[in-house]
């Protein structure tokens, strides 16, 4: 299994070869969501409110959702060397659309059921309230941390959406210091392209979707799911299984100049 350095490594690599794709895999997404969103506050304004919300969440769900998917599939193209193009986030979006908006139904259907529950044990007064809005605070912090599986399970084995949930929170509970450390990278990488403002539509979900892609290959290394990476540089050149032929001295050659003499 890779460490943690290593696929950061990997990931800074994978996303500079490719940045060109990254640019727009990442535009097109927060394109998209722009656009969507802008027409539905256009809508809104003579709208009912509770309109407005079902609108928004069936916009996250049945189209940022599937089309996120094909950003992932293109993704593992780009970590996997597998010959990436612009077009692969609109096969994506096509190939994984009926697992893709599922799966986004019940990220955000828990997402906001824990937010919810949390913000109404810790507005309560009492101890016992304010520790079960703590215990569900963290509950979200480990659901948030399986979610950085979930997208990647789905394009390297497609098994449903259940098994997803259930397989991203086993490997955070198996892995719990690796996907951390991802998990914090990726809130680092949130905080500066939000920062930019720039990098956000132009950085964050390309690059964001390599590091977790990163990260589930480098713990199905770990279960023997896939074979070990190698990365080809100049350090191979120390490899014990390389080795270049002998020079041949001249005095040798004499010799052997001399016996065909004889």
């Amino acid at each position: 299994m890779p460490g943690f350095r290593k696929t950061l490594k990997r990931w800074i690599r994978d996303s500079y070869d490719y940045l060109g794709l990254v640019l727009i895999y990442s535009f097109v997404w927060f394109g998209v969501f722009l656009a969507g969103m802008g027409l539905i506050v256009g809508v809104g304004r003579t709208a009912h409110p509770g309109a407005v919300v079902g609108m928004s969440l069936a916009f996250m769900v049945f189209v940022l959702s599937p089309l996120a998917a094909g950003v992932y599939a293109a993704a593992k193209k780009m970590v996997t060397r597998d010959d990436p193009a612009v077009a692969d986030v609109f096969h994506g979006f096509r190939d994984y659309f009926a697992d893709a908006w599922r799966l986004g139904f019940w990220q955000l259907f828990i997402t906001l059921m824990l937010v919810a529950n949390a913000v109404f044990y810790l507005r309560n007064q009492g101890l016992g309230w304010k520790v079960l809005g703590v215990l569900v605070v963290y509950a979200f912090i480990l659901w948030a941390m399986s979610m950085l599986y979930h997208y990647p399970i789905l394009i390297e084995q497609k098994p449903g959406v259940l098994k997803i949930l259930k397989r991203g929170f086993l490997l955070t509970l198996d892995n719990a210091a690796f996907t951390l450390g991802v998990f914090f990278v990726i809130i680092l990488l949130t905080c500066f392209t939000a920062a930019t403002l720039i990098g956000l539509p132009l950085l964050y979900l390309g690059m964001a979707s390599i590091l977790q892609t990163r990260l589930l290959r480098g713990v199905f290394v770990k279960y023997d799911m896939l074979p070990p990476e190698r990365d080809f540089g100049f350090e191979d050149v120390d490899d014990p299984g390389f080795k270049l032929p002998d020079p041949v001295k001249p005095e040798a050659l004499e010799v052997e100049g001399d016996k065909t003499d004889g």
